[in-house]
């Protein structure tokens, strides 16, 4: 129904902004907003309209993108990409991207990079950061100027009247025409708008002529490619799929017009193309370009070492949920160690006033402090449920555990296409049959070929090829 509603010929930018109608998988943490209580009806309102006023409070002293120390300089491509933590600052290679941006200057082509803040970041730190780089970086706003906001806000306010009108057109069922009516003044919806606005502000600035964002099915890349064709019309948009795509995925690879998609999909490896090969995306060609998590296999694992490195995503709930399971194993089972590990995201004091979890841990779980790798090596076996690092494991030895809540949930294993040698766990004495289990050394050869198709190796050719047709 929501695809229905992009679709439609009286569907506006304004519409597509709305990010409820992209439905990206089957998450449980992206699916909770489909099931609005009746406190939540009340309450979305009264909350969206705090943000907006905080927004706009913002806007009087946020009065321009943050731009690094840099000069201002035109570009043949831009990148759109993610500031997730202060210690991208110290780093050239972009956290999504890694050295392409490098290596397409060292190819003489000339680049941008613009980044989405999610961290609460000294500005400051910002401005200092990358002083240094060939590249020009600019941090986009979380809040556009004064006059530009309210603009906004009206203009989004008024487009809700020609979106009922819609609704009622399609005969919508009025529980999703409820929730696209509330979120169609989300802060998600206003994000991704802002984002389209700075963007286009940037290509005009750089004379960009090709823009790559990572590409993941959300509203702002739609409407981003749409901004960009607007102001500039032969640009070419590309969209890079950096993270895994689930068994039931959805907007990465459901087709819109062609205004909104974009016209090639890179993807981070093999698996991916596959997957993007069985679907029917008219406006849109794929083309495996790799990624820089890409990384050569290896052996890391000492068979004698129990010890199970447990990967959450970035949601509070899924820690919780994967940080639950092993406790109780591991109070029950003292020969049996476990690390737990956060997304970079999360701290564990941000995660112990959620829940009384923390308290009297076991001496056999250990909360990370170190690496990815430098967990992995200390492992035998992970314990998942969405996250990506799952590959990297399986990539030096660990035998995969995907923990599925319950029998008839929808799945989110980002390695469901590989079968062998894997274990799928419902609970605590699942989880026990699995960590005894042992896999051979065949078994582990799979998981390891499997991971080298997930993630290949960046392919600057292939990017290049494409900017020169």
């Amino acid at each position: 129904m929501c695809d229905h509603i992009l679709m439609h010929d009286a569907s506006t930018l304004q519409i597509t902004a709305n990010n409820y109608l992209h439905v990206l998988n089957a998450h449980p943490e992206h699916l909770e907003k489909y099931e609005l209580s009746k406190v939540d009806k009340i309450w979305l309102p009264v909350r969206f309209k705090l943000i907006s006023i905080v927004r706009g409070l913002q806007s009087v002293f946020d009065k321009r993108h943050y731009y690094v120390k840099q000069a201002h300089t035109k570009s043949d491509i831009l990148f759109v990409s993610h500031l997730t933590n202060e210690q991208q600052l110290l780093n050239d290679n972009d956290a999504y991207f890694g050295d392409l941006p490098n290596q397409l200057m060292g190819n003489n082509v000339s680049v941008s990079i613009a980044l989405i803040n999610h961290v609460k970041i000294n500005k400051r730190k910002v401005l200092s950061g990358w002083r240094d780089s060939g590249i020009h970086r600019v941090v986009l706003s979380s809040s556009l100027g004064v006059l530009a906001e309210i603009k906004l806000y009206f203009s989004q306010n008024k487009s809700k009247k020609q979106f009922k009108i819609l609704l009622k057109d399609l005969r919508i069922e009025k529980e999703l025409a409820e929730g696209a009516l509330h979120h169609h003044l989300s802060p998600d919806t206003f994000n991704a708008l802002r984002i389209a606005k700075q963007v286009r502000d940037i290509i005009r600035k750089t004379g960009a002529k090709y823009i790559i964002t990572t590409y993941e099915g959300y509203a702002w890349e739609r409407i981003v490619y749409y901004c960009a064709r607007k102001v500039s019309p032969d640009i070419k948009c590309f969209g890079y799929q950096h993270a895994a795509v689930f068994e039931y995925q959805h907007a990465i690879k459901r087709p819109l017009s062609a205004k909104y998609s974009p016209d090639v999909i890179f993807t981070s490896g093999l698996i991916a193309k596959d997957i993007f090969g069985k679907v029917q995306l008219k406006n849109s060609k794929t083309v495996c370009l790799g990624s820089p998590k890409y990384s050569a296999p290896n052996l890391m694992i000492d068979k004698n070492q129990r010890c199970c490195l447990v990967v959450p995503e970035i949601f509070v709930k899924e820690c919780l949920s994967l940080f639950g399971l092993s406790r109780d194993y591991a109070k029950q089972s003292p020969d049996q160690k476990f690390i737990w590990r956060l997304h970079p995201v999360l701290k564990f004091e941000e995660l112990r006033g959620y829940s009384a979890i923390f308290e009297d841990l076991p001496d056999n779980i250990v909360l990370s402090e170190g690496s990815l790798e430098e967990d992995i090596q200390k492992c035998d076996s992970v314990l998942y449920r969405g996250s990506t690092a799952v590959v990297n494991a399986i990539n030096k030895g660990l035998k995969p555990i995907y923990y599925q809540q319950s029998s008839d949930e929808l799945g989110i294993d980002p390695i469901y296409t590989h079968k062998k040698g894997k274990s799928i766990v419902h609970n605590r004495e699942d989880l026990g049959l699995a960590l005894d289990q042992d896999i051979n050394a065949k078994t582990i050869q799979s998981l390891q070929d499997f991971a080298q198709d997930f993630y290949t190796s960046i392919d600057v050719k292939a990017l290049l090829k494409e900017i020169a047709r």
